[in-house]
């Protein structure tokens, strides 16, 4: 997908959705009532590509876009197990894709992993403000 100008709801909306996500868990105390502390989060993003599927058709192959967004969210969270400060790679990541990905013809896969991007992005910043304010 090539766009010919900077759009804004792929750089703004995964991003605001991930942050709400990780807001909205603390306040609703989602993981106290489902038993869920850590992945209730990345659960809640994952089952939100789901909404890719409602992508308009001139955005191509929305099954290949979704696989590209849950692709992302793995690559965003397994490698976090290990590496403790992979969420400012996944962080720059985003922000690197979301400066040239809208000016070339990529597929949806990638697409979908720039949607996935912003999304974890979100999620973490998202985590790291509500533990600076419950703190």
């Amino acid at each position: 997908m090539k766009w010919d100008h900077p759009p804004l709801w792929p750089v703004a909306l995964p991003p605001i959705g991930g942050f709400l996500v990780a807001v909205l868990e603390v306040i609703l105390e989602l993981p106290v009532l489902l038993g869920w502390t850590l992945l209730m989060p990345i659960v809640i993003v994952a089952s939100c590509s789901v909404l890719l599927l409602l992508l308009p058709r001139r955005y191509g192959s929305r099954p290949e876009c979704l696989i590209g967004y849950l692709f992302m969210v793995a690559i965003a969270v397994v490698p976090q197990l290990v590496f403790p400060i992979w969420f400012v790679i996944v962080i720059l990541f985003w922000m690197s894709q979301s400066l040239y990905v809208w000016k070339r013809n990529y597929p949806n896969f990638r697409l979908g992993m720039w949607l996935g991007a912003g999304s974890m992005s979100g999620l973490y910043l998202g985590s790291l403000a509500v533990f600076n304010l419950m703190s």
